[in-house]
C-alpha cells in the first residue's frame, strides 16, 4: 500500500479512528470507517498497559478484522457505498499507524485502489495549522452592515468566490438567526473546514467575506485572516431600508423553535432592558414575528452595532441591485490589482 501526503485525487476518504475521535474533528468530507469503536479502542489500550503489548495486538487484530468484515458485508447491499472498485480511496488514522494499515491492507487485497495518509490525522492537522498561520495576502472585499441588510444572502449568492465564515462556524450574526439550532463544530473542526474552503478558492484572484468578530460563538478566527479582513482597503457598508431588514428577519424567524428563541433571549439579556425582554416574550406567544423583528432591529441590533470606516457604501432596495453593485466594485478592485 502506497503512502501519500496529499489529499487529492481521491474519490473517498476513510477515517479509521473511533467515532469519538471522528466527531471531535476529521478531514472534511471523510467517512468514518472505525476499525475500533470507542469502547474497543479503550479496551485495547488498557490491555496494552495492564497485560502485554502482545495480547493487545491479538485483541486489536481480532476486533479490527470483525469490524472491517462488517463494512465489507454492508457495502454489498449499499448502493451508495464508497467501496466501489473504481474509486480511489485514501485511508488515515491518528498517526498513520496500525488502524489505517489494517483497513488499507485488507481493502487493497480485495482489489480496491488504496493509499494511506502518511502521518495520519496528526500530519493533516499540522498542515492545517501551518497554512492558517501564514500571512493572508489575497485581496479581500469585506461586507459590513446592520443586522438584516442581507450580508449572509450576498455571501451565499457569490459562493464561487466567497468564504462563508458564519456557515463554517454554524454561528450567525443575529442572536436569533440560527432557527435549526445546528450543532457547532469544535475549534479543530472549524479550522479544518476553513482550511478546506480556502484551499478550494485558491485559484480565485480575490475573495468576498463578511466582517466578523474575532470569536464566532466561541470559535476563534485565525489571526492572519482576521487581520486581513479587519484591515482590508476594500470594505463595503451595506445599507438597506428598515422595512426590508424587518421582512428579511421575519423570514428567518418563521422557522424559529421555541427553545432556540428562549435561549437567544437569555443571550441578549445583559445587553437590553427587562421591559424589552418581557415584551419579546409576550409577542412570541402571539407569534407576532414582524413586531419582534422591529423591536430587535431598532432597540437591540442597531444599538450594539460597532461603527467603523468603509471605503465604499451601497444603498439598495433589492439584493439583486446590491449584487450588481458588488460585481462592479469587484471589477474595479481586480483592475487595480492587475495594473
Amino acid at each position: 500500500m502506497k503512502l501519500t501526503n496529499k489529499l487529492e485525487p481521491f474519490d473517498a476518504i476513510l477515517d479509521a479512528r473511533t467515532p469519538k475521535e471522528f466527531e471531535e474533528a476529521h478531514i472534511p468530507n471523510a467517512l468514518n470507517f472505525a476499525v475500533f469503536n470507542d469502547e474497543e479502542h479503550a479496551l485495547v489500550g488498557t490491555t496494552y498497559k495492564q497485560e502485554s503489548p502482545f495480547k493487545a495486538k491479538i485483541l486489536g487484530s481480532s476486533l479490527a478484522c470483525k469490524n472491517i468484515a462488517s463494512f465489507l458485508e454492508k457495502s454489498l447491499k449499499d448502493k451508495t457505498t464508497p467501496l466501489h472498485p473504481k474509486n480511489k480511496l485514501l485511508v488515515y488514522c491518528a498517526r498513520g499507524g496500525k488502524r489505517s494499515s489494517s483497513l488499507g491492507i485488507i481493502l487493497e487485497e480485495v482489489g480496491f485502489q488504496v493509499q494511506k495518509l502518511e502521518g495520519g490525522f496528526k500530519a493533516y492537522r499540522n498542515m492545517v495549522l501551518n497554512a492558517l498561520k501564514e500571512p493572508f495576502n489575497k485581496p479581500l472585499i469585506v461586507l459590513d452592515g446592520l443586522t438584516g441588510c442581507g450580508k449572509t444572502e450576498l455571501i451565499k449568492h457569490f459562493s464561487s468566490w466567497s468564504i462563508d465564515l458564519e456557515n463554517l462556524a454554524k454561528h450567525y450574526g443575529s442572536s436569533f438567526g440560527n432557527p435549526t439550532n445546528a450543532k457547532r463544530p469544535t475549534q479543530k473542526m472549524f479550522e479544518n473546514l476553513l482550511f478546506d474552503a480556502l484551499k478550494k478558492k485558491n485559484s480565485e484572484p480575490l475573495l468576498l467575506i463578511e466582517k466578523e468578530p474575532k470569536s464566532l460563538g466561541g470559535l476563534i478566527i485565525p489571526n492572519p485572516l482576521f487581520n486581513a479582513y479587519q484591515n482590508s482597503p476594500y470594505s463595503i457598508l451595506i445599507v438597506a431600508p428598515l422595512e426590508h431588514r424587518i421582512k428579511r428577519l421575519v423570514d428567518i424567524y418563521s422557522n424559529l423553535k421555541e427553545s432556540v428563541f428562549k435561549e437567544a433571549l437569555h443571550t441578549i439579556k445583559p445587553y437590553t432592558t427587562r421591559t424589552i425582554i418581557k415584551e419579546l416574550e409576550r409577542l412570541y406567544e402571539h407569534r407576532d414575528l414582524e413586531k419582534i423583528a422591529e423591536i430587535l432591529t431598532t432597540k437591540y441590533y442597531d444599538l450594539v452595532y460597532k461603527k467603523s470606516s468603509h471605503s465604499h457604501t451601497i444603498c439598495f432596495n433589492t439584493l439583486e441591485q446590491c449584487a450588481e453593485m458588488i460585481m462592479d466594485f469587484r471589477e474595479s478592485v481586480l483592475k487595480k490589482h492587475l495594473e
